[in-house]
């Protein structure tokens, strides 16, 4: 308590523009609650171990510490002075959270009465933390909410488990522990596993926000074999750094490259990027689509223009994103926003091209159109999904070997200190160490991408996939019969992107819950 009122009172004496363009950070863990029964183990210590970490990324930190109603809302006045104008805003509770009518209440330590006004009298609500943040006008403001521990409130009755969806404003990201409606665990050390997550991710460099609390929820869904599910909600523009935007370059990583130029190249009617592709990955895991690619662009260039019906006859009554999401996808046009008269007409041309290069173009319909798409969609989930399945059993296995190398190095440091004999061996220990974390940088970056691009193509077929594709009737993607090992693996995946794609929800957005199914098995 003095601790925290020294922290306070040093706040108010600083002028707030001291601050301003900087990088500001409020902490705020209760772990000691008025009734024992509300008692948690780990939120104080995860404030304490994420505020050290913040303030060697240059963060100027307030930690509040086992506080009440009253200090966590001048803190959280504080701190949205203090952050005027700041370049990052960042906003941690640990602690009870509750959800009541749609509204998270981030609960203090001298709650003693569950209504509505004893809430009022004894937490702070998502809606105050918003309007900090809106006073504050950050260039970006980043809400972190380890607060979804099981408590006495769910267990009684008195509130639903975990916290409500709740979207933030322009400029806000939320980050929760898990996904809505369900708890977090506090973990087996002295940390939470989610804020464990954040601490072992958030320095690392050259890594964007965003893409740091997808590595947060990629460790936390390994960590407890799919039982918590952190997700995130976020409007932020522009691009935004804990550690900073220059990254150790990644020497070697050829997948990360292949895989930015295949999204750069993917949605293209140009032959010359896919050849040029294929010669700079001639085995590349798209080396096969580029050349189907070229050969239907080529038959589409050949032929004459299409008879029968035209392609503007055939696509009527249909949803021009839906028919510009499909073209994207074989490309034959270019995606964009403008669906305006002009383009509708730009949409016919894409299609009269598509239809021209099919066996028989008299068959070309809209239904036709999504299907071949969403097989296109398919196959391309399916290799991307083998090779997050590759790098995910490569992480655990470079993580425990690292973990092991790590306390390796300690034991040699204690041994070095008393026997100079050993001094040899642990600068050679912590050169392997430096390795090992090497191929863990480039593990995470092939992470990063394929699941990024896996996501994005399970965002994408939600434009066209037709109904009538389900896990179960992969027929239609690969022939059962006859198929190789390898080639029953790619089915299998190709099942199982079905099945991701099926069962995306409003709710399930922002949880990468689909890495639950390529946890490794041992």
């Amino acid at each position: 308590m003095i601790r925290f009122l020294v922290i306070l009172a040093l706040s108010i004496t600083l002028p707030f523009g001291a601050w301003a363009g900087e990088r500001i950070a409020l902490l705020i863990g209760n772990s000691d609650y008025q009734q024992n029964n509300l008692d948690l183990p780990n939120p104080a210590n995860d404030a304490a171990a994420l505020g050290e970490k913040l303030e060697t990324l240059g963060f100027q930190v307030i930690k509040a510490i086992d506080v009440d109603h009253t200090q966590m809302t001048a803190a959280l006045t504080d701190f949205s002075e203090a952050a005027k104008g700041a370049e990052m805003a960042v906003f941690f509770f640990a602690g009870h959270g509750v959800q009541v009518s749609g509204e998270n209440y981030l609960v203090s330590t001298g709650f003693d009465e569950f209504s509505a006004a004893g809430l009022g009298n004894s937490a702070i609500s998502m809606t105050d933390v918003r309007n900090a943040f809106e006073t504050a006008s950050a260039d970006v403001g980043i809400v972190i909410l380890d607060a979804c521990r099981n408590n006495p409130f769910v267990e009684t009755g008195q509130a639903p488990p975990g916290l409500a969806r709740s979207t933030g404003g322009a400029g806000l990201l939320i980050a929760y522990a898990t996904d809505p409606g369900n708890v977090a665990f506090d973990g087996t050390g002295e940390n939470s596993v989610f804020t464990n997550a954040i601490i072992d991710n958030i320095d690392a460099k050259g890594v964007e926000a965003r893409i740091m609390f997808g590595r947060v929820r990629q460790q936390v869904i390994l960590d407890t074999r799919g039982q918590q599910i952190p997700w995130v909600e976020e409007a932020v523009l522009g691009e935004h750094y804990f550690a900073g935007r220059q990254g150790v370059v990644n020497v070697g990583n050829a997948y990360s490259r292949e895989l930015s130029l295949w999204r750069e190249i993917s949605a293209t009617t140009d032959i010359a990027a896919f050849e040029g592709y294929i010669a700079e990955f001639p085995d590349g895991v798209f080396t096969t689509f580029a050349s189907d690619r070229i050969k239907m662009i080529e038959r589409a260039r050949a032929a004459g223009a299409p008879s029968g019906q035209t392609s503007t006859e055939l696509l009527q009554g249909e949803p021009p994103d839906r028919i510009e999401n499909a073209l994207a996808v074989l490309g034959f046009l270019q995606a964009t926003r403008d669906l305006s008269g002009a383009s509708l007409q730009r949409l016919a041309s894409a299609f009269d091209l598509y239809r021209v290069q099919l066996p028989n173009p008299d068959e070309a319909s809209a239904e036709r159109l999504y299907q071949d798409a969403a097989r296109m969609t398919i196959f391309l989930g399916a290799t991307t999904a083998q090779q997050l399945r590759t790098d995910i059993v490569s992480l655990s296995s470079i993580d425990r070997t690292l973990k092991i190398a790590r306390d390796a190095i300690r034991e040699i440091e204690e041994i070095a200190k008393t026997n100079p004999d050993a001094l040899p061996i642990l600068v050679e220990s912590r050169r392997d160490v430096t390795a090992i974390e090497a191929s863990l940088d480039q593990v995470l970056g092939r992470l990063d991408e394929s699941r990024i691009y896996y996501q994005s193509l399970i965002d994408q077929a939600q434009q066209f996939f037709p109904e009538s594709f389900t896990p179960e009737a992969t027929e239609q993607v690969l022939p059962p019969a006859g198929m190789s090992r390898l080639e029953q693996r790619l089915a299998d995946d190709a099942a199982l992107f079905i099945k991701h794609v099926q069962s995306y929800t409003p709710e399930t957005e922002g949880t990468y819950a689909w890495l639950t199914d390529f946890l490794p098995t041992n």
